[in-house]
């Protein structure tokens, strides 16, 4: 097994990193995400109601599934940035960051009520998905999990270098497990409706939110390399490590679960599992090579032609680039 961030601790070391260079990377993440923000007013949703009646029962019960798990997903996230990661923090310039991505988390939720609202779901059932959805139920569970080590009730002591990997731990969970994999499959069905000229109002929304996920993803894996500047020796805990990347293999192989949820009846805008299976390793294995491990799947190539059409330079940056290219080292 590759050990983590292999490739990158040669660049580090050559570097000779300082608080002050962590500053300005974190700096730096506050300004783009501060630029990035919008509000859902800004979005013409309502136009999509006519498409959203023409919907097919399958295709309205898979677009329905979707805002349901963001709906309440987005409210995970922002309580996770809150109550755990924030309080951990002493860098002014990372609090600066973390405080705008949660506020991009609030409009996120706020996007996703309004849809709620504008096509008339049962919003009970909306936001009680988790307690009818075994799987929705346990992706929550593994985010909560993680989480409550490090809040305010939780047992860990920052300070200590079990503190600083139960840390590291919850914001892989967090942010690359949860907003950089499970969230990019939804976003590639919700481009797929697009594609099939379906609610391309709402899919407009979706695109500023995969902008800001991107931006989060990015945030996760920034706050990792810096707690293992401050903490060099993690990386030589193999056991860990191992713990590390096994996370990610089990959370695709979770999300896999999902997604045979979405396609049991076969093909679902123009999408059928196999495609969706292949796209979701491709993903998969890119964020294990950003963290320094060998792709698990060798899926080499995106599958989902389709996505290369997204005017957005987020879908360049994270299905595209290599790892050194990825974090500007």
């Amino acid at each position: 097994m590759k050990s983590i961030l292999l490739w990158k601790w040669s660049v580090l070391d050559a570097v000779n990193l300082t608080d002050m260079w962590w500053e300005e990377r974190f700096h730096r993440l506050y300004e783009d995400q501060k630029k990035a923000v919008w509000f859902p007013e800004e979005i013409q949703i309502d136009q999509d109601k006519n498409d959203y009646q023409s919907l097919s029962d399958e295709e309205k019960r898979v677009f329905n599934t979707l805002v349901a798990y963001f709906v309440w997903s987005e409210l995970l996230v922002q309580n996770v940035l809150g109550d755990t990661f924030y309080a951990h923090i002493t860098s002014a310039r990372a609090k600066m960051a973390l405080s705008v991505q949660m506020f991009m988390e609030a409009i996120h939720n706020d996007y996703f009520e309004k849809v709620l609202n504008t096509f008339s779901m049962d919003k009970e059932q909306m936001y009680n998905i988790a307690a009818t959805n075994s799987v929705i139920a346990r992706k929550r569970k593994l985010v909560a999990q993680a989480a409550d080590r490090i809040n305010a009730r939780g047992d860990v002591d920052p300070d200590t270098l079990e503190g600083k990997k139960a840390i590291l731990y919850a914001i892989l969970v967090n942010n690359i497990l949860q907003e950089g994999i499970f969230f990019y499959s939804a976003f590639a069905i919700f481009f797929a409706m697009r594609e099939s000229g379906k609610m391309q109002r709402v899919c407009n929304g979706i695109d500023l939110v995969l902008i800001d996920e991107s931006m989060h993803l990015k945030m996760g894996m920034e706050m990792i390399f810096a707690i293992l500047d401050e903490a060099p020796e993690i990386a030589d805990d193999e056991a860990f490590i191992a713990n590390i990347q096994q996370t990610l293999i089990d959370g695709a192989y979770l999300e896999l679960e999902f997604l045979k949820q979405q396609f049991e009846s076969g093909i679902t805008f123009g999408l059928n599992y196999k495609e969706m299976e292949e796209y979701l390793k491709y993903i998969v294995d890119r964020r294990l090579e950003e963290l320094g491990f060998e792709p698990h799947f060798h899926v080499t190539d995106n599958p989902l032609n389709f996505l290369e059409k997204q005017d957005l330079m987020t879908l360049q940056n994270f299905f595209e680039v290599t790892p050194n290219q990825y974090t500007n080292f």
